[in-house]
């Protein structure tokens, strides 16, 4: 999967930049280091990549992607998904 070069190792609060393509396009979102971890462990549990996941909350966002993906991962950890 993009992005799983990081072992989750270092500073929480780092911002960390990942490229993906979606619908055809390059892209890429800063998030966090603690949130790229709970993405990943989320992805990983529904056993399918970041990028599928992204491009489903791409597909449904009102906002930024980077917003819409933070927001994705608070609500699945709210409902304990």
């Amino acid at each position: 999967m993009p992005g799983d070069g990081d072992n989750g190792d270092g500073d929480e609060a780092e911002l960390l930049r990942r490229s993906f393509r979606i619908a055809g396009h390059q892209t890429s979102l800063s998030m966090e280091r603690v949130f790229w971890n709970e993405f990943r462990r989320l992805a990983q549990g529904d056993r399918r990549t970041m990028t599928a996941l992204i491009t489903e909350i791409d597909a449904q966002r009102t906002a930024g992607l980077s917003r819409a993906v933070r927001v994705y991962i608070l609500k699945r950890l709210r409902t304990g998904d």
